[in-house]
């Protein structure tokens, strides 16, 4: 399976990430990314924006709306318990 690269740049230098999933809702363009960095649990944790491109680069928001974090954790889910073989329609 291909890998999709992200590199974000910020005032603290270049930090690199695999992409998990782009997604569009309602006009607005969702990426959700990861270092492969797990937390206390051994979950693998997850960083998700909104982007545009803008001048040739794309730009991303980190999201604070929590519904809109809770749609993108449902999806993912989903997504999950299907690679595992489960029923997608929880």
């Amino acid at each position: 399976m291909k890998k999709n690269n992200l590199v974000i740049e910020s005032k603290d230098g270049k930090e690199n990430y695999d992409i998990l999933l782009n997604v569009e809702s309602d006009g607005v363009n969702y990426i959700i990314y990861t270092k492969h960095e797990q937390n206390e649990c051994g979950d693998t944790i997850a960083y998700a924006g909104n982007y545009e491109f803008s001048n040739g680069r794309q730009k991303i928001t980190p999201i604070e709306d929590e519904e809109i974090l809770e749609f993108l954790d449902m999806i993912l889910l989903q997504i999950q318990n299907k690679m595992n073989g489960g029923d997608i329609s929880e």
